[in-house]
């Protein structure tokens, strides 16, 4: 068979009176696809089918935030609520070519999707070649033997061999909060992203918020009907079908507010943290089931990203600190230390979802730029001077402030992007301070990061954009 048409020629086939019959079919899956786990050789498809072609538009707006959030009653039915995607029913397959065509395609066996899983599937997609652009079908039906429903199309490129010393450009968001939108389809930093077309965009947590926003996450039902309302507005929904991503999970999104394995939210009831973590993954391209949600990847001979996981392995905030207190882990910690000193990439970068140097606001207790957990921020900052002195730059989300800070001690830089939208922005308790900012802005947007192997006058660039994409701060690492 021919290969499906891109989004362009069906509009075009469509307008000109001659769309196929695969065409005029609904497409089943309105909360999009997401890709993720980019490597040289795989990528990893999400993929979910509906019950409808859209999300639901019309239906109950819950749009509060705490403390005017509350909780679904066992009368409410999530499925009403507006940005629901009711799960379907049915079967899912995906189709990958490379996009010159001269490459082997690649057609998966359909595959029943369940509701136990949210009829969701990931396709793990290897022996691919690297640097390559791919292009992608997932198809849907609903029952074996019935007509298929139209298909969703996206893209992505394969990560350079370690060799390889070629640019890479990607791009770190973070604070999505559904009530806090900038524009009434989703977010402005994800037209701006897709304009940009970035090698991958990493998200390093906060992608729903289960806790602090209306409806307050009580049961798995709940906790999907985030993702789904989330993801199925248009601007991420166009952005992430060609922007491959890495997905990483903070308190938010893995249950509540400053959580830790064990915590108890009496409003959130009888949800637990251990279903948020099975959820995470169900929700977002993930490791395999029994592999660690912490690990690295490889761009080519300039690059290496470490993506370590800040909520499975760590301590109850309120103990005690001292040295066997810890966010990490000390499994963990290890494999950060050893991976981190072995690896001979030019630059190393580090995206923690939490900060490692802030500074923060003097009430938290939650990272390691706070007096909590202060004994293992200031080793690992001071193993970073000892051991990779000037070749790891740390990056994270959470706060809801953009910086550049460098901390005093040890001269580790560290870069906050900022929630999603200027109106998720808060400033710092204590404001600018001068011993550590070299850059702070009180609005949303994201940091774009330019790795650039030959160009001995900006090898490294890092650029915090607003949320249109305007370029607001740059740091050039390695000028010569």
């Amino acid at each position: 068979m021919s290969w499906y048409p891109t989004r362009r020629e069906m509009m075009g086939a469509l307008l000109a009176g001659g769309a196929s019959a695969q065409q005029n079919a609904e497409l089943r899956q309105a909360s999009g696809v997401k890709i993720g786990e980019i490597t040289p050789a795989s990528a990893v498809i999400w993929t979910r089918r509906t019950a409808s072609a859209q999300r639901l538009n019309n239906g109950i707006v819950r749009r509060g935030h705490a403390p005017n959030a509350s909780a679904p009653t066992p009368e409410d039915d999530v499925g009403r609520f507006e940005g629901a995607c009711a799960g379907g029913n049915g079967f899912i397959r995906l189709v990958v070519e490379p996009v010159t065509g001269r490459g082997r395609r690649r057609t998966f066996s359909w595959v029943d999707v369940q509701p136990a899983r949210d009829f969701t599937h990931q396709f793990r997609v290897e022996g691919l070649d690297a640097a390559t652009a791919y292009r992608f079908a997932v198809e849907t039906r609903e029952a074996r033997g019935r007509r298929q429903d139209a298909s969703l199309i996206g893209s992505f490129r394969t990560a350079p061999l370690r060799s390889s010393g070629v640019p890479v450009r990607f791009v770190l968001t973070s604070c999505q909060m559904y009530c806090r939108m900038d524009r009434s389809d989703g977010f402005w930093i994800y037209d701006a992203i897709e304009r940009m077309k970035p090698d991958f965009l990493v998200s390093c947590g906060d992608n729903v918020y289960y806790d602090s926003e209306d409806p307050i996450v009580n049961s798995p039902a709940a906790a999907r009907y985030h993702w789904a309302r989330m993801y199925s507005l248009p601007t991420l929904d166009s952005c992430l079908r060609n922007v491959p991503a890495y997905w990483q999970k903070d308190d938010h999104d893995a249950y509540s507010d400053d959580c830790w394995p064990g915590m108890v939210n009496p409003k959130m009831t009888p949800f637990t943290f251990e279903q948020g973590q099975g959820l995470f993954r169900e929700q977002t391209p993930a490791p395999p089931d029994g592999q660690p949600m912490y690990r690295r990847f490889r761009w080519g001979t300039a690059l290496e990203l470490w993506l370590p996981d800040s909520r499975d392995y760590r301590s109850p905030n309120p103990d005690a600190d001292g040295p066997a207190k810890t966010i990490w882990g000390m499994a963990q910690k290890k494999w950060l230390e050893e991976t981190l000193a072995n690896s001979n990439a030019r630059w190393k970068i580090l995206v923690n979802p939490n900060p490692i140097v802030g500074p923060d606001h003097k009430r938290k207790r939650d990272n390691h730029a706070n007096p909590a957990f202060a004994t293992e921020g200031r080793e690992f900052r001071q193993w970073l001077k000892a051991n990779v002195p000037g070749s790891v730059i740390l990056m994270n989300g959470d706060r809801h402030w953009q910086y550049h800070s460098v901390d005093p001690d040890t001269g580790v830089h560290e870069f906050g992007c900022g929630p999603a939208s200027d109106v998720h922005a808060v400033p710092p308790s204590e404001g600018e301070d001068s011993r550590y900012h070299r850059f702070l802005r009180i609005k949303g947007g994201f940091v774009a990061v330019q790795v650039n192997p030959d160009d001995r006058q900006n090898p490294l660039v890092f650029e915090h954009r607003d949320v249109k994409g305007g370029v607001v701060h740059r740091h050039v690492f390695g000028t010569v």
